[in-house]
């Protein structure tokens, strides 16, 4: 009885997952965050940055290959992210769109990013009757993680290592080539995307579930950095961003401007103007300021006009 339990499950999750519809992944860049580095002979003469460079490939290469996943062409990803760059009154500026602003004019579901955090050799040194080894492991970790393109929720984070053991004598001496370390950065990879990935469709089948709202946001001053519950998603004017319904915190700001942040309750599509105020002032545009504070009714710091949008005023 038990084994045709089993069976009707192990069914019914083959056919809800073939009924899901693949996550859109967008592909961000690999990290360099080793700190010591490897032996000499022992794939130390590769540079970590270019290691990181070819795990996003390699990455690439596994995601590619999943069923569940449908991943975003990152050429496409990185001339979204270079079209959207920003002028601030006619002069180029770096404020920069996040990756989650780009993934969204992609509709991707989420952003996966990955990191080598360490590269390195461990050593064990034997001397026995004038004999002499030495005992190597080198190990390639890695990290990733998967950001939902929505509100910037971290997903899942995960990190795997793949490590080789050598012996090294007067007689033998080994030299690890390019190819077999990118055999062990494959290898943490596959590791680490499996958990990764049973993370990101369990999230998929919840995420179905929760309602979003589209928001909009600018200010008398674009661009303007936005960051919903501490994460970048965006500059201004932001426009027709999907968020889920509920409570988030809304903070924005731009050099040389005071930041401003409010915690609202978004449930339908909304859209907020925030007017923004200079750090430092001339007497004129301070009288300005103060006028305008009279006649909006905004009190001690820059307010938000805040105005939810009807589905007929959002198709116009």
């Amino acid at each position: 009885m038990k084994k045709w339990v089993g069976c009707i499950l192990l069914t019914l999750g083959l056919a809800l997952s073939a009924g899901a519809a693949p996550l859109r992944i967008a592909l961000a860049d690999f990290e360099d965050q080793t700190g010591m580095g490897s032996d000499a002979y022992l794939g130390g003469s590769l540079a970590p940055g270019a290691l990181a460079d070819k795990g996003a490939l390699l990455l690439g290469k596994r995601m590619a290959a999943s069923p569940s996943i449908a991943l975003i062409d990152r050429r496409d990803f990185t001339r979204q992210i270079e079209e959207q760059r920003l002028t601030d009154a006619g002069r180029p500026t770096e404020v920069r769109p996040s990756l989650l602003h780009a993934a969204q004019a992609l509709r991707a579901d989420a952003v996966v990013r990955g990191s080598i955090l360490s590269f390195s050799t461990g050593k064990q040194m034997i001397n026995q009757g004038g004999y002499t080894a030495e005992l190597a492991q080198v190990t390639l970790r890695v990290a990733l993680q998967a950001q939902s393109a929505l509100d910037g929720e971290v997903i899942a984070i995960a990190d795997g290592a793949a490590q080789i053991r050598l012996r090294q004598t007067e007689a033998v001496q080994t030299v690890l080539s390019e190819d077999e370390v990118l055999g062990l950065m494959e290898q943490a990879i596959d590791e680490t995307f499996a958990q990764i990935e049973q993370d990101l469709v369990a999230w998929q089948a919840a995420a179905a579930a929760r309602p979003t709202i589209l928001l909009s946001v600018k200010t008398d001053a674009d661009p303007a950095l936005v960051e919903i519950n501490g994460i970048l998603v965006g500059t201004t004017p932001l426009e027709g961003y999907e968020l889920y319904r509920g409570d988030h915190v809304l903070r924005v700001g731009k050099p040389g401007y005071y930041d401003l942040t409010k915690r609202i309750l978004f449930q339908n599509d909304t859209a907020i103007e925030v007017p923004m105020l200079k750090t430092e002032l001339s007497a004129d545009e301070l009288a300005e300021v103060l006028k305008s504070i009279r006649m909006h009714a905004f009190i001690g710091e820059p307010g938000m006009i805040i105005n939810t949008i009807r589905d007929a005023d959002w198709d116009r």
